[in-house]
């Protein structure tokens, strides 16, 4: 380029020596430069025109082109010396002293307070709860503004659940678990929240409405994923709640966000009262990043991590260092402000990160703040139009943590008085600043200072100066009060919720009534009247007592001060009681009389309501003094009754009622005395004072209390607490045992599971508190064998266990394996707190975590010492794993029992531990290992086999380490405690196991003696080896009675009995036979096709789903234990006036020529069988549908179509049919008569019909090859394919008669295996039309004389009948016509596989076959596509009617004999139109390994895991491609796969990896112009244009380059405007400047 400039220079001075004239002047030879030849695209240089050459003609310009590209002028002299002058000039220039730019500060408006006429829609602020409602949030926003947040702007997933909710009816909601949060336990008053601005309407009424939004989607819709940098704070929702942690919505498109179930436990213990988030709740979150930034901006890192622990919430804030943009800001974000400038109004101008701020004299902590001085803050505001940023640094919004403010201001209500409050300093403009305590701070306005006029506060209310002033309002943002000082305001009468309390009597003004009940209002207070408290009766037309205005007398229910709800009762019964009004159940006293109302009936008693939250439950048996069996039908929500208090128990909040009028006293209401720092579940020692057959009386230590530990919570196995009862002595110190409950005893535990989770919970002792989902240890506390098990949890709480949520399966089964004491684990489904009840689940699913704890197993073990210790049970020389001598005593069915030589104690041994070689002789002894006591029957287990006894004997000295693998065999197995016999190097010694993996796990395949095992070690307990095998493979899919779940269970509907009407869920539909349903219990049954409808449908399935929910009339107990059921509403519903096909029931009820309807069921080779009813079959000569066309025989012969018949014969049972029509929808049965002339066939009126129903037959036929044919081929058969489909049915063509011209649909062959549109048939040889074979046997019609003119017209379309055949044009129909064209064109795939295909469609796969295999001989070898297209057809034939090993043979072959990675890809592209994507990943994997350096798989493979949405998959594959590729493929590979993520996947990261390649490829024009074609079609118009101004100004070659400015001015001119076209060829003009 250097040396292009240096001649160009010296050529310009050559011809600058010349002296000027008009003449033309010699110009030297220069070698001209290819110059771009495009209108668009001008060539190099401005030219100068001087006024004499304006003058000129254009063409003489044109003439004289150098003159023009070297910009000559004609006075070369004054050019020089006007050059000369600016350098001298620009020298100059730089002397000169520069005007000062005005600073920062300088151009920073003065700080303002927020007022109502700053508010517009967009506008992002910060914002506190206020006030939280039933349906919106009231927002306290800056300077005393407020404004309202709807249900629906909280968050997309929040407004998902209500209208999900919404959509469901109450039973529904009532029956099935609901999960949505209401609004008071999402928020709490003094949460900060971003809020953006939706709307602001004036009005006279009430001021100026503020509509809010708090979604995360609305307040950080600018940020991106490049903006996001570790440690910053930002507000996100809850959107799931997942197994590990939950999912928060940040609102940033391409990002999502999770927080770990850990990183969210503090926030919940600490401020969300112990419970966990929910979907909807808003967070304040700190990010959690990795380090590099480019691969969360590339998509590498899609899912980024946060955490709400306060502490890191408290400490995130924004760096100078994290280059964030304007758009980026959000309210409440923490930044280091320095100070640029103090203005006169008390406000300061900051500088913060890049950006420049203000903040008000209200929001600075100091009022003397210097220049320069760096201060914290957060971002209260900001203006989107203006682009001010309006900053705070009080503490409150400052130090925010995410926690909600818990402000003194709370403490004081509206209508409060302050007696004292100091002014502290007065604000001509906004009013005096008054101290009412420390920290605590009240403004009142200039209005509100006095009745009269103000002229001078400063006078008249000095600094200092006592006043006394009245609550008006809080401002949580600004954190003052607001009050008023004038006198007026005493005057008024000031209610507030804090001044209303549960029982007073309230004077309230009707507002409006509601569906819930009236809402009513006095002054600013407002309260509902629910509908049950309207009357002491039932209204009928409360509208007409409840008139809006009217003035009424109510009593307070309930005082809700969290959700600022009032209710209230205008039962007159209540508001004129002359009783005492009952309130808290400090009032409580045996005996007390009081009145309430009536909540709910139960079938066991009544609940009632009082004042505040009590409620008293009043038992059936103290109801009346007259027996009441239907409480429902005497008692009616909200009647006013009189009751006393018989018992109640404060900490479970219970109080038990009697209606009747005469004193009974209750027994044992007198709580067991504790110590004083009881509380269930606390860790105590304790002493054992007796023991009893069923537990321990102990003395806690030090307290002295007396306490009950029963024998039962000794341990976690039954067993074990056996052994443990025998191991405890009296005066033993038990450690490590906690408070379980307390009545009239106070109960221990000492149970692991019980101990560990009182450990690390807060155990929960009223079931009020009690969550869904929750896992609590408990105990059996009764089986019932209708309702199922009721369960005992800590602190006394009682939960059932319905029956199908006491195991997975077979809950009758698993009934019997639980037993009164075992010890269990139960989840909470469901608590009910006006019942007092609760229901949990026992079932393995939701009670088994995936962990087997050996703390049974380690309690046995430790017993087991114990009692070794004592030896007064046992012999002192007898231990587990000893070797004795025993003789034989006898044998059982399943054990040998044994008697020990030397203590005489009797030894049990099962069969498979005996030695099958020695018979058991009462005469001789045996060696025996003890390996199991049994303490209850004071007796021992042995195993008596010779090798394990020598093994045992001989045991090993190597130590067990944890995580060992050993092998082993089972010696015994317990309820509890498996006991194993090592192997290898622990040969011999026996190791411990806990029989099932769960406490729950009571119906798994449980171990047997002699089954070999493998363990792997957990513990080492006092040389004991505690282990863990490998369990017994179980049924962990869903049974048949989870599928019964949420089915209507009622009374009456559990009875299977013949004639009873049960629910049941479709769970199958079989083809041809019926369904089968599942019914309660696990039972099941099935519906045969004729018991669905008493009108019988073509497609009787399809109105069927599996799931769906049915009500079945059960007929009978089939074989098989399954139900045979019937959907007939004549049985189901009783209902007989529509049956129009009766049942059939045997064959003894029919009569010979009665007409039957049924389903086609079963094809033999010669007749067809017919369902007429349940168990009642007929049959159909084959020969009768002869004349029926295929695709309608398709659909009759597999049951889809109604046909009718005549009963033709009745041998013994069964029945012969003769075929009579079929039913058509919407026409009626059709009758089929046979059309024999050819005027008929071919007439007018029928030619058109027939050749759209033959298009369409040549069209379905085209679909069913799957190989891509040559290109010769393919061009053959676009040339013949219009003639193909356009050409007329043969004359012998048979049609049928009928009322209309309604086609049936016809069946087509399955989608997957599918022809190719493009294929056409060879020319045929010429051949005399002729009828069906079937038709010509059956012609009788009688020959009818024609006219001249109609022979004429016969003659006229034989000719072309015949020429059209001559011409290749007709299709053929049966098998000699395909024998025909394959002799004709033996090597032509497409003959063959249109052969293939009319077998096809007559369900004739074993003829297909043979067509394929004779193509195969046929075709010559040298025709290598047109065998790969037979073998490609012949490999879907196989995937679609064969089986996986004749798959297998087929493909074996084809790759055999063809290039196996074409084979491969076709039928991978089989396996993928099929649906089969699990056999084409399968084959993809195969042909990777086999072809790994082919870069088509790798690409292949790739497509198919995007197109299925496997994009994670994918971009593994990558990594895989680039390692098994060369390095020459890497490039194309890359451009490819991120092509795919632009369709597919993130086109963020296909971005990146398009970066990445031209980082180090910047010179591919194809990588370029991919790229931009990518970019453009996501609509990325801007991103494109980026990259067009990136590539314009790389160095390029000339051709090159116009390419890209060509596609660059394409683009502008149909996307962008006149000045982006212009600015393209500006930009074009320059570049061929400089070259």
């Amino acid at each position: 380029m250097p040396q292009k400039i240096t001649n160009a220079s010296r050529k310009r001075r050559q011809m600058k020596s010349k002296s000027p004239g008009t003449g033309p002047v010699e110009q030297p030879v220069v070698k001209k430069k290819k110059i771009l030849k495009d209108d668009s695209f001008p060539r190099g240089g401005n030219v100068k025109t001087s006024i004499e050459n304006k003058d000129q003609p254009s063409a003489q310009k044109v003439a004289n082109p150098e003159a023009q590209l070297f910009k000559e002028v004609e006075d070369e002299r004054k050019s020089m010396q006007s050059k000369r002058k600016k350098r001298e000039e620009a020298k100059k220039s730089k002397f000169v002293q520069k005007p000062k730019m005005p600073s920062l500060a300088d151009n920073q408006q003065e700080p303002h307070m927020l007022t109502r006429q700053i508010l517009a829609p967009g506008m992002l602020m910060l914002g506190c709860v206020k006030e939280v409602h039933e349906y919106n949030l009231l927002i306290s926003l800056p300077n005393n503004l407020s404004g309202t947040v709807a249900l629906t702007h909280i968050s997309p997933a929040y407004t998902e659940q209500l209208q999900k909710l919404s959509q469901m009816s109450e039973e529904d909601i009532l029956a099935e678990e609901n999960d949505v949060a209401d609004l008071p336990t999402l928020f709490k008053i003094g949460m900060m929240v971003p809020c953006k601005i939706l709307s602001v309407e004036n009005t006279k009424q009430s001021g100026v409405k503020v509509k809010l939004s708090i979604n995360p989607e609305d307040i950080n819709k600018d940020l991106s994923p490049e903006s996001l940098h570790n440690g910053m704070a930002l507000f996100g929702s809850v959107s799931s709640v997942e197994d590990r942690g939950y999912v928060v919505d940040l609102g940033i498109k391409g990002t999502k966000a999770f927080m770990k179930s850990l990183d969210a436990e503090k926030y919940i213990q600490l401020h969300n009262e112990g419970y966990p988030l929910k979907v909807g709740q808003p967070v304040h979150c700190a990010l959690k990043l990795g380090e590099d930034r480019m691969e969360r901006a590339a998509g590498e890192t899609r899912t980024v991590n946060v955490t709400i622990e306060p502490t890191e919430v408290a400490k995130s804030q924004m760096k100078d260092a994290m280059d964030i943009k304007f758009n980026c800001l959000v309210p409440g974000m923490r930044v280091t402000a320095r100070v640029m400038k103090t203005c006169e109004n008390g406000g300061i101008v900051v500088k913060f990160l890049s950006f420049k701020g203000s903040i008000p004299v209200t929001h600075l902590i100091s009022k003397s703040l210097v220049k320069g001085a760096q201060i914290m803050a957060s971002i209260l505001y900001i203006q989107p139009t203006t682009k001010a940023v309006v900053l705070t640094t009080l503490p409150h919004i400052v130090e925010y943590s995410g926690v909600q403010v818990k402000s003194a201001l709370t403490q004081f209500d509206k209508g409060d008085i302050i007696e004292e409050a100091k002014i502290l300093y007065t604000d001509q403009k906004r009013g005096a600043y008054l101290g009412v305590q420390e920290g605590v701070t009240a403004l009142s306005s200039v209005k509100n200072l006095s009745d009269e006029r103000v002229t001078d506060i400063k006078a008249q209310f000095k600094k200092g100066t006592v006043h006394r002033c009245r609550v008006l309002g809080l401002d949580l943002m600004d954190n003052v009060l607001h009050v008023g000082l004038k006198k007026s305001l005493f005057s008024k009468s000031f209610l507030s919720l804090k001044s209303l309390h549960p029982g007073d009597l309230f004077e309230c003004e009707v507002v409006e009534l509601k569906q819930k009940g009236v809402i009513v209002k006095s002054g600013h207070i407002s309260g509902i009247i629910p509908t049950m408290h309207l009357a002491d009766i039932p209204l009928k037309m409360p509208e007409k007592r409840f008139i809006p205005g009217k003035k009424i007398n109510c009593r307070v229910l309930k005082n809700n001060l969290k959700k600022k709800s009032l209710t209230l009762t205008a039962k007159k019964s209540l508001i004129h009681s002359q009783l005492p009004l009952l309130t808290d159940f400090s009032q409580l006293e045996k005996g007390l009389q009081t009145e309430g109302y009536v909540v709910k009936t139960y079938s066991k008693g009544v609940l009632v309501g009082f004042y505040g939250d009590v409620k008293g439950f009043v038992p059936k048996r103290e109801l009346s003094t007259e027996e009441i069996a239907h409480p429902e039908k005497v008692f009616y929500t909200g009647q006013v009754v009189k009751c006393h208090v018989l018992s109640w128990n404060t900490d479970k909040g219970t109080l038990t009622l009697s209606f009747k009028s005469e004193d009974w006293e209750q027994h044992g209401s007198k709580l067991a005395n504790v110590p004083e720092d009881f509380q269930i579940g606390k860790r105590v020692d304790c002493k054992v004072k007796e023991k009893r057959k069923t537990g321990l009386d102990v003395v806690i230590q030090p307290s002295g209390v007396s306490a009950f530990l029963p024998r039962i919570h000794l341990s976690d196995s039954l067993a074990t607490c056996d052994l443990m009862m025998e191991a405890i002595d009296i005066g033993s110190v038990l450690n490590d045992c906690v408070y379980f409950s307390r009545s009239n005893v106070l109960i221990l535990s000492k149970r692991k599971t019980i101990v560990e989770y009182c450990k690390d919970n807060v155990v929960v002792t009223n079931i009020t508190d009690l969550k869904d989902g929750m896992l609590i240890p408990g105990t059996v506390k009764s089986i019932h064998a209708r309702f199922g098990i009721f369960v005992e949890l800590p602190s006394g709480l009682v939960g059932l266990a319905p029956n199908r949520f006491v195991s997975d399966r077979q809950w009758q089964r698993a009934k019997e394996h639980y037993h009164t004491g075992q010890a269990v684990i139960a989840r909470i489904l469901q608590s009910n707190r006006e019942d007092n009840k609760c229901l949990v689940s026992l079932r393995m699913q939701e009670c088994y975590q995936g962990n087997t704890d050996v703390d049974v197993v380690e309690d046995y073990l430790m017993a087991l010492d114990k009692i070794e210790e004592k030896k007064s049970i046992f012999p002192s020389d007898m231990m587990i794993g000893g070797v004795y001598k025993a003789s034989f005593v006898g044998r059982s069915d399943d054990k040998v029992v044994y008697k020990m030589a030397d203590s005489g104690i009797l030894a049990s041994c099962p069969l498979e531990m005996m030695d099958e070689t020695n018979e058991p002789d009462n005469n001789n002894f045996v060696e025996v290992a003890v390996v199991y006591f049994n303490v209850k029957d004071h007796s021992v287990s042995v195993v008596a086999d010779k090798g394990i006894v020598k093994a045992i004997k001989e045991k090993s000295n190597a130590k067990g380490k944890v995580n060992q693998r050993v092998e082993g065999k089972i010696l015994l197995v317990c309820d509890d405690i498996t006991v194993v016999a090592l192997q290898g190097q622990l040969k011999g010694q026996l190791a411990h196991v806990p029989t099932r993996k769960h406490l729950n796990d009571v119906l798994s395949l449980t171990f047997a003696p002699g089954q070999e095992v493998v363990i792997f070690v957990k513990k080492i307990v006092n040389g004991h080896i505690v282990g863990v095998p490998n369990y017994p493979s179980s049924r962990t899919a869903q049974t048949d009675q989870q599928a019964m779940e949420g089915l209507d269970t009622k009374d009456g509907k559990f009875n299977l009995d013949p004639g009873n009407v049960v629910e049941g869920r479709l769970q199958k539909l079989k083809k041809r036979s019926g369904i089968l349903v599942n019914l309660v219990g696990g039972a099941k049954g099935v519906v045969c096709l004729t018991d669905l409808f008493d009108e019988y449908q073509n497609e009787p399935l399809s109105s069927f789903h599996q799931g769906q929910h049915l009500k079945c009339y059960v007929i009978d107990l089939g074989p098989k234990q399954t139900y045979q059921l019937s959907l007939r509403k004549s049985r189901v519903f009783n209902d007989k006036s529509d049956v129009k096909d009766p049942e059939v029931l045997r064959v003894k009820s029919l009569r010979m020529g009665q007409t039957l309807r049924g389903y086609i069921v079963k094809k033999t080779s010669s007749d067809l069988l017919v369902r007429i009813g349940r168990d009642l079959f007929g049959t159909i000569d084959g020969a009768d549908f002869s004349h029926i066309d295929r695709r309608t025989k398709r659909l009759l012969f597999n049951g889809k179509i109604v046909i009718s018949a005549k009963v033709t014969g009745l041998d013994g049972e069964k029945v012969h049919l003769k075929f009579l029509s079929y039913k058509e929808e919407g026409t009626g049965p059709r009758a089929f008569k046979r059309q024999h002339s050819v005027d008929s066939v071919n007439s007018d009126d029928n030619k058109k019909p027939k050749t759209e129903k033959k298009s369409q037959d040549v069209s379905d036929k085209q679909k069913i090859c799957d190989n891509k044919l040559t290109a010769k081929n393919a061009k053959k058969a676009a040339d013949k394919k219009d003639r193909s489909i356009n050409q007329t049915e043969e004359s012998a063509t048979q049609t049928t008669s009928s009322s209309g011209n309604t086609e049936l649909p016809c069946l087509k062959v399955d989608q997957a295996f599918s022809w190719d549109a493009d294929l056409t048939l060879p020319p045929t040889e010429s051949k005399v039309p002729s009828s069906d074979d079937e038709s010509d046997t059956e012609i009788t019609q009688k020959k009818t004389k024609k006219s001249k003119k109609e022979k004429n017209r016969e003659d006229s379309m034989l000719f072309e009948f015949e020429k059209k055949q001559l011409e290749g044009e007709v299709v053929p129909e049966g098998t000699e016509d395909f024998d025909r064209l394959v002799l004709q064109s033996p090597d032509s795939s497409l003959v063959w596989i249109r052969y293939m295909a009319h077998h096809l469609e007559s369900s004739e796969i074993e003829k297909a076959q043979a067509v394929a295999e004779r193509a195969l001989k046929t075709i010559s070898f040298r025709e290598e596509q047109e065998r790969l297209n037979v073998w490609v057809s012949y490999l879907n034939l196989e995937i679609m009617y064969g089986t996986p090993a004749q798959l297998q043979k087929v493909l074996e072959r084809a790759v055999q004999q063809n290039e196996p990675l074409k084979v491969y890809q076709q039928l991978v592209n089989i396996y993928v139109r099929s649906g089969k994507l699990e056999e084409a990943e399968q084959l993809y994997n195969k042909m990777v390994k086999k072809h790994s350096a082919n870069k088509s798989v790798w690409l292949g493979f790739g497509d198919f895991f995007f197109r299925n949405g496997r994009v994670e998959s994918a971009r593994k594959l990558l990594q895989r491609s680039l390692n098994s590729l060369e390095k020459r493929d890497h490039v194309d590979t890359i451009s490819k796969f991120a092509q795919m993520e632009f369709k597919y996947g993130d086109a963020e990261r296909g971005k990146t990896m398009f970066e990445n390649i031209l980082v180090n490829y910047p010179r591919r024009t194809d990588l370029w112009s991919v790229y931009i074609d990518m970019v453009v079609k996501v609509g990325d118009m801007e991103g494109a244009r980026l990259l067009f101004e990136r590539v314009i100004n790389l160095q390029m070659a000339m051709k090159k380059m116009k390419f890209f400015f060509k596609k660059f001015l394409d683009f502008e001119e149909k996307r962008g405007d006149e000045a982006s076209v212009a600015a393209v060829k500006r930009k074009a003009q320059e570049y061929v400047d400089s070259h």
